[in-house]
């Protein structure tokens, strides 16, 4: 509902709580018990009105509140994605850089000795790299793991939502039950 809507439906209200009442007086005062009865009918169904506005905007503002946890968790996870990206690529530049001065001393080693030590500088440098690996995907896992959080979250809190606004119908639908059976002379 937007804003004039809920507006005008607060206004509606409090004018059926004041009209209500003055028929109420109006009943005591002239001794009329079906006055004041009408009246007060139309007081309890200004209530149950408000309640149910009340129970809606609530639905309303708990709906944008997830609405913005959901955006933060996606922000959060970019940056957390970005935070690996950038580590493994440092990672990676250093395992590259590493395997080539490796290569390199190796290559001067075969040409001095044999080739035994190029064997095993190019075995370090897979392995460094293999960890990089390991640790970009474990960073990954996690923020994947953060993300699933943030959507049973938002999940949660748009069924909280959702269950609110199915009270806020129930009772606006009561109100008006009550305003059709009050359907007096």
């Amino acid at each position: 509902m937007t804003e004039h809507g809920k507006a005008a439906d607060a206004r509606k209200g409090l004018i059926a709580s004041v009209k209500g009442r003055a028929k109420e007086v109006a009943g005591a005062f002239f001794k009329n018990d079906s006055l004041a009865a009408e009246g007060q009918l139309e007081q309890a169904q200004a209530k149950e009105r408000k309640e149910a506005s009340s129970a809606e905007a609530l639905a309303d503002a708990e709906a944008k509140q997830a609405r913005a946890e959901v955006t933060n968790a996606k922000l959060d996870s970019v940056d957390a994605r970005n935070r690996v990206d950038g580590r493994a690529a440092a990672a990676k530049n250093v395992a590259e850089t590493e395997q080539a001065a490796q290569k390199r001393s190796a290559e001067q080693a075969a040409q001095r000795a044999a080739g035994r030590e190029s064997v095993q500088a190019e075995a370090q440098a897979r392995r460094e790299v293999q960890q990089a690996s390991l640790a970009e995907q474990a960073q990954l896992r996690a923020a994947s793991g953060q993300v699933a959080d943030a959507l049973d979250s938002r999940q949660a809190a748009v069924a909280d939502a959702a269950q609110a606004r199915v009270k806020a119908d129930r009772l606006r639908a009561q109100a008006e039950d009550l305003t059709d059976d009050a359907d007096l002379p």
